[in-house]
């Protein structure tokens, strides 16, 4: 009996040692109004209070607000329309239009750049923030509700995403691995979010597009063998001639599915 309780505790640990790992390599992401913002330099990253901290600039750039600093007192001032914020790096307390309020982080400088946390920066500019730790994205609306004069694509509409065309709507995470000197993209999907089967078909139609269709068909294959969170999925390398590059399909043992786009020349150890 103490060797069966044994057994289970131990697999129990390794798999979430396995998800873990494997949920870790998401990258966060930001979404504006629908749209992915990237962050070309300093990228945001989640703080030790569990808060996502961004960099200034995306506050002027995504949001369109005035950004100002006063070095002597470390001052970051944002500035839209008739709102306006003061944080004082390494303060948890802060202002909007003079009135005092209380986060419970703090903005900070990293790597000669200064970062705010995004939510009570976005809050504090009358924007709609909600947080989605399943595909660790951060999504914003600026946007007032039935605004006519919204030009952002509809649900359903075509958009691309680091180089892939995918729904505007879709649920699965393209991201391009900068500085890798295997991956050049990473594509994942979970069960944790909604409607898993869309994100299988958002995902074909990206890599149709993409490798063509029978690479497409080869994933969906592999990935559909997967019925839930809790089933095993082994990995798979895929060769693309037309790129000469391999699709890494990798082992799944929790509720997300990753796929690695490797970069064009690289030969993996596929052992197959």
């Amino acid at each position: 009996m103490k060797k069966i309780v044994l057994f289970i505790t131990v697999s129990v640990i390794m798999l979430m040692a396995f998800t873990t790992t494997s949920f870790a390599q998401l990258p966060l992401r930001v979404v504006v109004n629908g749209n992915r913002v990237n962050f070309p330099d300093a990228e945001p990253f989640i703080d030790d209070n569990g808060r996502t901290q961004v960099p200034v600039r995306f506050v002027s750039e995504a949001l369109g607000a005035e950004v100002g600093w006063e070095g002597s007192t470390k001052t970051v001032t944002i500035s839209q329309g008739d709102k306006e914020i003061k944080i004082v790096i390494g303060k948890k307390d802060y202002t909007i239009n003079g009135e005092k309020n209380l986060m419970d982080t703090e903005a900070l400088l990293k790597e000669d750049r200064t970062f705010v946390p995004v939510r009570f920066v976005s809050e504090g500019l009358g924007a709609r923030v909600d947080w989605d730790p399943a595909v660790r994205t951060v999504y914003i609306d600026t946007r007032e509700k039935g605004d006519s004069k919204d030009d952002t694509p509809k649900d359903g509409s075509i958009i691309e995403v680091d180089g892939y065309l995918v729904p505007n709507d879709t649920n699965i995470i393209i991201a391009k691995e900068h500085g890798s000197r295997v991956v050049e993209t990473s594509i994942a999907i979970n069960f944790m979010r909604p409607n898993f089967e869309k994100q299988i078909e958002d995902l074909t139609f990206a890599l149709k597009n993409k490798f063509g269709e029978d690479i497409a068909n080869e994933v969906r294959k592999h990935v559909e063998q997967k019925k839930s969170r809790w089933h095993y999925l082994p990995e798979k390398y895929i060769y693309v001639e037309k790129t000469n590059q391999y699709l890494w399909l990798r082992k799944s043992v929790g509720e997300d599915i990753t796929i690695d786009v490797l970069l064009p020349g690289y030969v993996p150890n596929t052992g197959q």
